[in-house]
């Protein structure tokens, strides 16, 4: 396997934050991964055909927080094993995938997380990580192989432990600072809910005292779009005042990292609002079982059918129903990058912006 400063050395590709939002530290978007991109668009659109060009892959259902909005932890199905997840990225790059989220749970409790991020990057993808953050002291070798890590932020100190477990705000600034320390980019997530709609503005303080980007977006009303009930779901008018606040200190240089157009969109939360959907056309979800799912905001239908179930992983990403009519997206870098993809304006100039 090559050393830690050869996995340094390959970080050659741009890093979407937080999921699918183009930028890193230590890469900008060049002509080749342009061209990529302009492909996947003209297939998309002229040919009507598929591109997955990102995926998420949520490596482990384990996690070492308990957030009130989340039930990751109490799933109980059998994972994919290190020779499988090795075998899976291999066939994804020959289906011409090359932007990979590494996601949980908490990705950095899968053992072997080191070598599938050498694996990863070694086939030449742009490779980042959606954490926590509480761990990654633990395993700052395994950042030698990341292009880009996103660190969930949900408010000041009393805020985010109340969300997440008392020290976890503390752990994720420090993982902003490991992160960093490792040659990593670093952005935030901050997901919106009855605790921390009062404290948008604070998270926006942290951000900018850290010249951090952060990324805002609604707790659903179900936990991981499941049928249970999220207890600390955000009350509408409250959370709608508050994403106008937001589009106010965006227009002001803030350093949030939605588009205009994308706090428009997500500010009709709960509401059925229609957008162009990435869902198994250019994006595609992995769970730690191997399930193969076109995205978690559109989890009923669209799990593989039947008869696919079985089938080896390049067969999987055919099988997966693509939603229909789906007008309950509000995963915000989902968001951005159906903008993006649709050509919006506001969305283009947002990621350029966000390259520079």
């Amino acid at each position: 396997m090559p050393g830690r400063d050869a996995g340094r050395a390959l970080k050659c590709g741009v890093a979407p934050e937080g999921g699918y939002c183009f930028m890193g530290k230590r890469s900008r978007l060049n002509l080749g991964q342009a061209a990529t991109m302009a492909a996947a668009l003209f297939r998309i659109h002229a040919l009507r055909r598929r591109s997955p060009l990102f995926v998420s892959w949520n490596i482990t259902f384990h996690c070492n927080l308990h957030c009130q909005y989340c039930n990751t932890h109490s799933i109980r199905r059998k994972e994919w094993d290190l020779p499988q997840i090795l075998a899976g990225l291999d066939t994804l790059w020959g289906q011409g995938v090359r932007w990979i989220t590494f996601g949980g749970g908490e990705p950095f409790l899968k053992k072997g997380l080191g070598e599938i991020l050498a694996h990863a990057k070694g086939l030449g993808f742009n490779v980042f990580l959606s954490t926590n953050g509480g761990l990654a002291s633990e395993h700052r070798a395994d950042l030698g192989w990341v292009d880009h890590v996103n660190i969930s932020l949900d408010g000041p100190r009393e805020v985010h432990d109340l969300v997440r477990g008392a020290g976890a705000f503390d752990k994720a600034l420090e993982g902003v600072d490991v992160c960093r320390e490792e040659g990593a980019s670093v952005s935030l997530l901050c997901v919106l809910s009855k605790h921390n709609l009062k404290h948008v503005e604070e998270v926006v303080s942290i951000a900018s005292e850290r010249g951090l980007t952060v990324m805002f977006q609604p707790a659903t009303r179900w936990l991981n779009s499941s049928v249970e009930s999220n207890p600390i779901c955000p009350p509408v008018d409250a959370y709608r005042a508050t994403v106008a606040r937001l589009k106010t200190l965006k227009k002001g240089g803030a350093p949030i990292r939605n588009s205009l157009g994308g706090l428009d969109h997500i500010a009709h939360w709960p509401d059925p609002t229609p957008i162009w959907c990435v869902a198994g056309r250019l994006i595609s979800v992995l769970e730690p079982d191997g399930s193969v799912l076109t995205c978690h905001q559109a989890q009923v239908g669209s799990f593989l059918k039947t008869e696919c179930a079985e089938a080896p992983l390049a067969e999987r990403f055919c099988c997966a129903q693509i939603p229909q009519g789906c007008v309950q997206c509000w995963c915000a870098p989902l968001v951005e990058l159906a903008l993006l993809f649709s050509l919006r304006p506001s969305s283009i100039f947002n990621a350029f912006k966000n390259l520079l």
